[in-house]
């Protein structure tokens, strides 16, 4: 008799039921960091952002804001040339251009509980205005403490990064 190599039918289908069983498993685990790691990534670029514009109004000794007129789409960090308090004018310069967040993503800045386009830095590097608040959130009009953020601008211009809050 002569000996055969390979596998057979049953084991074949064993090992590719036994396969998708742990693929049924890990691939809703997976999504989950993968939406973590990019909130990580956008809450990592905003404080990147909000740094730069402080260090920015600072450095040059004149306001310097983050700008956006839809959060979702990107951010710039501008100089506000004419010190009018306001980044949105067409001659302010722009320092450097931040990408969107993730798709599924959603952002929201609010000065004392109002709407903004902007957080601005006065020339000391502290915040002009009301406090700031960034709402960062995974998944739109969702707050999951595990990986959503809130970023909030005090009057010093410190950002301090807390957890969202149901």
């Amino acid at each position: 008799m002569r000996m055969q190599k390979g596998f057979t039918l049953v084991e074949l289908l064993v090992t590719v039921a036994v396969l998708a069983i742990l693929l049924a498993v890990a691939v809703p685990g997976f999504a989950e960091f993968i939406r973590a790691v990019r909130a990580s990534s956008d809450v990592s670029s905003l404080t990147a952002a909000l740094s730069l514009a402080r260090s920015e109004a600072v450095k040059r000794n004149q306001p310097a804001c983050i700008y956006s007129a839809s959060w979702g789409n990107g951010w710039e960090v501008r100089l506000d040339v004419n010190n009018n308090n306001s980044c949105a004018d067409s001659g302010d310069t722009a320092v450097r251009t931040f990408g969107a967040v993730s798709a599924a993503a959603a952002l929201a800045v609010q000065e004392g509980g109002v709407d903004s386009s902007q957080v601005v830095f006065n020339g000391g590097g502290r915040r002009q205005g009301g406090e700031y608040t960034i709402a960062y959130r995974s998944v739109a009009n969702e707050c999951n403490p595990q990986r959503d953020r809130n970023l909030v601008v005090g009057p010093t211009g410190r950002t301090q990064i807390e957890a969202c809050t149901p």
